[in-house]
């Protein structure tokens, strides 16, 4: 089994039991409909709840909705799109299912909401890693946008997960909506965070007359770390060339200081990278 492999083995279990654990126990008790079908679920309990019913779980309504959407992808995208959604689909289920024997925190709504949304946020984004999805509107969209392809999938997401939202302030009022947008928001940074954070780096283009000096130099502040050339091309009449490198943004100070310190002149552009494959950044 490869080290990707080995990741992906257990961020998908992970990233479902976290994201079952902030809806299940800290979104759903404070009634936060924060979209997707959990939202649909936590709207679909109440209401029959206040029909004198006995309730919905989150876990059935999860399985139910899912399966005519999976039904459709199996048949229009196939087997290899599919299946890594299904398995997680009913990992997440099952999560959730688990999730509801476990204590629910009823207190302020503002811990909910930040709580709720760091902890469903941190899961999804392991989720992602592990490339997969849970399902429901993602999966939704994407089988809609192959009918109407002038509609970018992440709009279609967005207005779904709006209108279930606006639903919600039907259901629970709008104070409730608004701490659930918050719950959205903590989500959003904290999907990025997991699936930028962990692997993210910095990318630099370096020109400079004395390029050559600065990638001996930083090869060597990096442990031989391999610093690469656009092919030796003189970029200047006065024989400038560019040098790549990829470093963590930790050290960014230190390649900045050995710039400067051989070539104030120098021209250092820095731009993001979502994710470095390899060893090459090590512990840094």
């Amino acid at each position: 089994m490869s080290k990707e492999q080995r990741g992906m083995s257990w961020q998908l279990p992970a990233g479902a039991a976290l994201l079952a654990l902030g809806i299940q126990n800290f979104m759903e008790p404070a009634h936060l409909v924060a979209g997707g079908i959990s939202g649909l679920g936590i709207i679909l309990d109440d209401a029959v709840k206040n029909l004198g019913g006995p309730g919905v779980p989150l876990w059935l309504v999860n399985v139910v909705c899912n399966l005519p959407l999976f039904a459709a992808a199996w048949r229009k995208m196939g087997r290899q799109f599919v299946g890594r959604t299904i398995l997680t689909s009913l990992l997440f289920s099952l999560m959730l299912f688990l999730a509801s024997f476990l204590p629910v925190y009823y207190g302020d709504l503002l811990l909910a909401a930040v709580y709720g949304g760091a902890i469903a946020g941190a899961g999804l984004g392991l989720v992602l890693r592990g490339g997969a999805t849970t399902g429901g509107v993602d999966l939704a969209a994407t089988l809609l946008h192959r009918k109407w392809q002038h509609r970018s999938v992440s709009s279609m997401v967005f207005f779904m997960d709006a209108a279930i939202i606006l639903l919600g302030t039907v259901s629970f009022g709008v104070e409730h909506t608004l701490y659930a947008i918050l719950a959205v928001y903590v989500m959003e940074k904290l999907i990025a965070w997991v699936l930028e954070g962990a692997g993210a780096a910095k990318m630099g283009w370096i020109i400079s007359h004395r390029s050559r000096e600065i990638c001996r130099a930083l090869e060597e502040e990096t442990g031989g770390r391999k610093m690469a050339f656009y092919g030796g091309q003189k970029w200047t009449p006065e024989g400038e060339e560019v040098l790549f490198c990829v470093f963590s943004q930790k050290e960014i100070g230190t390649v900045k200081s050995i710039i400067m310190n051989i070539d104030r002149e120098a021209c250092f552009l820095v731009a993001d990278i979502r994710e470095v494959l390899g060893d090459e950044l090590g512990d840094k």
